[in-house]
């Protein structure tokens, strides 16, 4: 992982994302020129022009040990010849910036279709089966994420706020009730960015990997 670049760290908005975006670029030695904007929320999104990379600038440092594991697990995908959101393999990554993890990626071309049913369930089988990496020391998937850190840094009333985590609270509650038959693979830890975006399938087929 590269050092931190660019000082202190800054609250993640769309300029902010592209002055970090610069940074990031230069450590790692891409253009950034003509770089284009996808999203800014739970990370930024960019699409480069001049490379098929999208880069994701993720919103601070706390991030970081969960970026960190993101790409272990997707060099350990891409040896195991599972299709997935593959890292650019070159780069020395996470990248820290102004106190924000950025990572690289290969860009994701899909095809012109959506997903069967069968070819999502064989790619949750084909991570079901393997034992979890112990090495990669993942934790066992959080249902709930980092839900307390966005009540905690949402610009709403306090009233709105206790609700909030009181409802929270009780849905904890409610989930550490359950309890689940099958045994603990690697698709029960977190393997996976919010919506399936490191399996790398989403609503289409895709061919990262392939």
């Amino acid at each position: 992982m590269a050092s931190d670049v660019g000082g202190a760290g800054a609250g993640l908005t769309s300029a902010t994302a592209v002055r970090l975006l610069k940074l990031a670029c230069e450590a790692v030695g891409l253009d950034d020129r003509g770089a284009v904007l996808i999203r800014v929320g739970e990370n930024a999104l960019f699409r480069l022009a001049s490379a098929p990379v999208v880069v994701r600038i993720a919103r601070s440092a706390e991030y970081l040990p969960r970026v960190v594991n993101e790409v272990a697990v997707s060099r350990r995908r891409i040896g195991e010849g599972i299709a997935a959101a593959r890292v650019l393999e070159d780069v020395d990554q996470p990248v820290v910036v102004g106190g924000h993890p950025v990572t690289f990626w290969h860009l994701i071309t899909a095809e012109n279709r959506k997903a069967t049913y069968g070819e999502l369930g064989s790619a949750l089988a084909t991570l079901r089966t393997p034992t979890p990496p112990s090495e990669l020391r993942l934790p066992r998937f959080d249902v709930f994420g980092r839900a307390e850190l966005r009540i905690k840094r949402a610009d709403i009333p306090q009233e709105d706020r206790m609700f909030l985590r009181h409802q929270l609270r009780h849905l904890r509650d409610a989930f550490a009730a359950i309890r689940f038959g099958s045994a603990l693979s690697a698709v029960d830890l977190t393997l996976a960015d919010a919506g399936g975006n490191e399996l790398g399938l989403g609503t289409r087929m895709n061919r990262a990997g392939r």
